[in-house]
């Protein structure tokens, strides 16, 4: 059972354990769990360190979350419980450990971030557990998900239970990505900003038909696909449905004009009213529109 409470899965059984896998490269290394408080839910799990070795954390601040590994090597960290934040967010002491996620679990995230993690290299393809990505349904701050890990390949469903995030602001950044699945945000209908969720994913080669079709609240599309330069095509009515968006600002724009973008540009600067278009295609010179653009908007 372990030292601390489990409650009742979705599934009508214990919780599922979040589990994640780190390597170590040195002996007496020190690891911490990135946790934090979300509003005013606290952190209340259990850890097993996969040395032997378990922990009840109560608070964001328990000195438990720090652990030291006698031994270099592999450890598939599991918690249970609830972790309401975690987010590695880029930290430079922790980053290059992380290399799997084993399992979702059913921690009650509310934010989660693994940005930073080149290392990491592996998601659950189903969610790793009988709960399968639905464990991940409680997350609203979805910001530097899994921006500059080493992912190549995002698992089709991966967000299909997140329908309560507003922000994918880098989530999907600098990432060496080829392709979106299909109907990726279908769920994400409470999104009111796509800001970077895709910039600097050189590898990205197609955006899939229908992409944001049912993302009606957005606000923002500054700078989604900027640096994309392997992107062939814009989608006809790629935007059709986003009519509260009031800034397009720099959505397209490419380093130079060595970019792979043809076809035509979508006539956003004939809204009303016109939303921000400064740099949306710029160097974007093998739009077969792109003379017509606006000056502001290239």
């Amino acid at each position: 059972m372990g030292i601390a409470r489990r409650l009742t899965s979705v599934t009508g059984g214990e919780l599922e354990s979040f589990i994640f896998r780190i390597v170590t490269t040195s002996s007496n290394q020190t690891y911490e769990l990135p946790i934090a408080d979300y509003g005013s839910t606290t952190p209340n799990f259990t850890v097993k360190w996969d040395d032997g070795s378990e922990n009840l954390i109560q608070s964001s601040s328990d000195v438990n979350k720090l652990h030291t590994y006698a031994s270099a090597g592999t450890y598939d960290i599991e918690i249970n419980g609830v972790l309401p934040s975690f987010k590695v967010d880029n930290n430079s002491s922790y980053r290059s450990l992380y290399t799997a996620v084993l399992s979702w679990g059913e921690t009650s995230f509310r934010a989660l971030n693994f940005h930073g993690c080149s290392n990491l290299t592996s998601l659950p393809t189903s969610g790793g557990s009988a709960t399968g990505h639905e464990g991940l349904s409680t997350i609203f701050n979805l910001d530097n998900f899994l921006r500059s890990t080493g992912i190549t390949t995002l698992p089709s469903g991966l967000l299909d239970y997140m329908i309560n995030v507003t922000s994918l602001v880098d989530s999907f950044s600098f990432m060496s990505i080829s392709s979106i699945p299909s109907g990726f945000f279908d769920n994400c209908t409470q999104i009111t900003s796509f800001n970077s969720t895709f910039n600097q994913c050189f590898s990205l080669s197609a955006i899939p038909s229908g992409l944001f079709d049912n993302n009606t609240s957005v606000t923002n599309f500054s700078s989604t696909f900027k640096s994309c330069t392997s992107i062939g095509s814009i989608p006809t009515g790629l935007f059709d449905n986003n009519t509260s968006v009031t800034t397009f600002f720099s959505v397209f724009r490419m380093p130079t004009t060595s970019n792979s973008l043809t076809g035509n540009a979508p006539e956003l600067w004939t809204r009303n009213p016109v939303p921000l278009g400064l740099y949306a295609f710029r160097n974007c010179t093998g739009l077969g529109n792109y003379a017509s653009i606006p000056a502001n908007w290239k």
